[in-house]
C-alpha cells in the first residue's frame, strides 16, 4: 500500500514528504456511522432534477484515456499543480483492488471523476485521494453525487470512516467537504 500511497500522491500534484503532516492541507474525516438516512435525503434534496440522471461506475483499463483526459480537463482548471497519469501507472493502479476510480457519465458525456483506496487496521478507512468535476459543471450537484455514490460503496464494504484532505488554499473545496459532514482532524495518517 505504501507504493500506491507514493504514486498516487505524486501522480495528484504532490511529494512524498506529504505523507507526513504537512501544514498545506487540512486532514478531514467523517465516521460511517454519522451519515444518516436523514442527512443523506436532505444532500439528495439539494442536487437538481436533471442531474438525477448520472451515471457512476468504476473504471476498468478500458477507461484509462477517458479517465487521462477528463483528469486534466479537471485539474487544469485548478490552481492545484497538474502532473498528468500515464497510460501505463494508470493501468497498474486501476489493477489494484484496494484503488476505485469512479467515472461520472451524464448524457454520454463523463463529467467527473473519484480516486479512493483502503487503508488503517484491517483497511476499515476508506480514502478520497482526488475527486473532480468539469468547471462548467461545478456548484449543481455533481460532487454530492460522487459524494454519496463513495458513501454507499464504502457502507457496503463495511468501512468504519471516510478521510480526505484538502488544499487550505481551496476554501471552494474545503466548504464543499464540510457540506458533506466531514470534519477536521488534528492528526492523519493516509
Amino acid at each position: 500500500m505504501e507504493w500506491f500511497r507514493s504514486i498516487i500522491l505524486h501522480s495528484l500534484g504532490d511529494t512524498l514528504d506529504l505523507l507526513k503532516e504537512d501544514e498545506n492541507y487540512i486532514h478531514m474525516s467523517l465516521p460511517i456511522k454519522k451519515i444518516s438516512t436523514e442527512f443523506e435525503k436532505k444532500l439528495k434534496r439539494k442536487i437538481e432534477r436533471p442531474i438525477k440522471k448520472i451515471q457512476i461506475r468504476e473504471a476498468t483499463i478500458l477507461d484509462a484515456n477517458i479517465f487521462i483526459k477528463l483528469h486534466k480537463n479537471i485539474w487544469s482548471s485548478t490552481k492545484m499543480p497538474y502532473k498528468p497519469f500515464s497510460n501505463e501507472l494508470l493501468t497498474k493502479l486501476i489493477k489494484d483492488p484496494n484503488i476505485i476510480f469512479l467515472l461520472a457519465n451524464l448524457d454520454d458525456k463523463y463529467v467527473g471523476f473519484a480516486i479512493v483506496h483502503y487503508t488503517g487496521e484491517e483497511n476499515k478507512i476508506g480514502v478520497i485521494s482526488a475527486l473532480g468535476v468539469l468547471p462548467e459543471l461545478q456548484r449543481r450537484g455533481f460532487g454530492t453525487i460522487l459524494g454519496l455514490e463513495i458513501w454507499n460503496y464504502f457502507k457496503n464494504k463495511g468501512i468504519d470512516e471516510l478521510r480526505c484532505r484538502v488544499s487550505r488554499d481551496n476554501k471552494k473545496a474545503y466548504l464543499f467537504i464540510k457540506s458533506l459532514g466531514f470534519e477536521e482532524l488534528d492528526d492523519y495518517l493516509l
